[in-house]
């Protein structure tokens, strides 16, 4: 898995299509057993997911993901 992670914003971003180019964003608010954070869709053009980021990636991922 190739999820880079910012500890300064708390946000973590998971490639699902390397080099193809995002055309438009989608986000959604999460809210799983008291923790919050944002899942936000990067789509391509034929509105296929190409990328997903996490705001708030201490709240919403298992630590081993996102510190490697």
């Amino acid at each position: 898995m190739n999820l880079s992670y910012d500890s300064t914003a708390n946000s973590a971003y998971l490639p699902l299509s390397p080099g193809a180019q995002r055309t438009h964003r989608v986000v959604g608010g999460l809210a799983l057993q008291g923790m919050n954070g944002e899942v936000i869709f990067d789509l391509d053009a034929s509105g296929r997911i190409i990328g997903i980021e996490f705001d708030g990636a201490r709240e919403l991922l298992n630590p081993e993901v996102y510190q490697g």
